[in-house]
């Protein structure tokens, strides 16, 4: 949505602003917490929408010179830093990021629970990285923008935070930009941390958002249609792919990676808020890192089937062969025989690439190396099991 000098219609901006927030139980509890409609995404952004995905922020303009960080450890009134982030993660079950908390203004899209908190240097100052010894997590206020996302374990998805971390170094490892992820470990609990891409340190040394939209953003649909599946249905896999010719000819690439690793590795839920596009500020639209990879194959009681049809049909991603990434390649005006090829070179990374980025995630304090190695040998199994299909 370009800036124009005639108004967007209601159809483009509220499909836009419902991705900006949180999904499901997340968003029930939240808009009965602040007494609100769910329905009236505007009015739910203009009370939590101060940091969101990308640079927008709802509500009174707020300065620099307004911006504060609490330490946890300062907000929960604890001095082990551990059991501060453990009260964190209790608390989001209460009130989703923070809500009605003084300055406390944060919006992340999804139905999972999860936070987004800011790095302070042992000096104090904000730092784009994954926190380090001595570095302090603090909660952003009045205005101040996330660094950092945080994703606590789920009883329901066992080993989730191994699994994650583990398919996201793995991409990158085989080339594939992806989000920077760690482990967080609490006395009881472990959780994902995730870099976000869509903030940046500017020349002098200040914390700057980036604007990003989602694919289901980009595609005008709401978060109830992120699926392909459904009566009213999202995006299909053709729409995703072909999202892309808005982008370079190497982004648009990159996203045909980031679809043929979300087969490999079985990551079914890879709907369409999976896939966003970052809009720099004085440059075009780019591909931003892959995030949100998770294998399933691990939790038989998780949906089996990809996100979207995959060559027409319903699918297991293990049940790919050369026809289906024909048919995909044609849909989409690739030569098949380059498509194989590169699903082929993807899955000899993998092979490759396996034991030393499970070796890594294993090194990481607090990763159960149990579930780093069941997440490892689940996709290399999955992607011989294409590979083999494809001659």
């Amino acid at each position: 949505m370009p800036l124009e000098d005639v108004p967007y219609p209601s159809n483009v901006i509220s499909p836009w602003i419902a991705n900006l927030l949180p999904e499901e139980e997340q968003l029930a509890v939240l808009t009965r917490a602040l007494g609100l409609d769910r329905a009236d995404a505007l009015a739910v952004l203009t009370e939590i929408g101060g940091d969101t995905a990308g640079a927008l922020s709802f509500g009174e303009a707020a300065t620099r010179a307004d911006w504060r960080y609490t330490p946890l450890t300062e907000f929960y009134r604890v001095d082990d830093p551990q059991a501060a982030l453990e009260r964190h993660f209790d608390d989001l079950g209460r009130r989703p990021f923070l809500v009605g908390e003084e300055g406390v203004r944060l919006s992340l899209a999804g139905g999972q629970k999860k936070t987004a908190l800011a790095v302070l240097s042992p000096e104090g100052a904000p730092v784009l990285r994954l926190p380090e010894a001595g570095d302090v997590l603090a909660v952003p206020r009045h205005g101040a923008p996330s660094t950092i996302i945080i994703k606590p374990d789920n009883p329901i998805l066992p080993g989730i935070v191994e699994n994650e971390v583990f398919c996201l170094k793995l991409a990158a490892a085989i080339g594939i930009p992806a989000a920077e992820a760690t482990i967080l470990k609490t006395a009881r609990r472990s959780a994902i941390g995730v870099l976000r891409y869509d903030r940046r340190i500017g020349r002098s040394g200040d914390l700057q958002r980036i604007h990003q939209e989602d694919f289901a953003q980009a595609n005008g649909v709401p978060p109830g249609r992120k699926y392909e599946r459904g009566t009213v249905r999202g995006p299909d896999l053709i729409t995703l792919l072909n999202t892309g010719r808005a982008l370079s000819a190497a982004d648009a690439l990159a996203l045909l990676d980031q679809v043929i690793f979300n087969i490999l590795a079985a990551n079914t839920d890879a709907h369409a808020k999976n896939y966003s596009l970052l809009f720099p500020v004085g440059a075009g639209p780019r591909l931003a890192p892959l995030y949100d990879v998770s294998t399933v194959l691990g939790w038989p009681d998780v949906v089996q089937y990809y996100a979207q049809n995959l060559a027409g049909k319903r699918r297991k991603p293990g049940d790919m062969d050369s026809r289906h990434w024909d048919a995909i390649a044609e849909d989409v005006r690739y030569r098949p025989a380059d498509v194989r090829r590169r699903v082929q070179e993807l899955i000899d990374a993998i092979v490759a690439s396996r034991v030393k980025v499970a070796g890594e995630v294993e090194g990481i304090a607090g990763s159960a190396s149990g579930y780093v190695q069941q997440a490892a040998s689940l996709i290399e199994n999955n992607a011989l099991r294409i590979a083999g299909r494809l001659r």
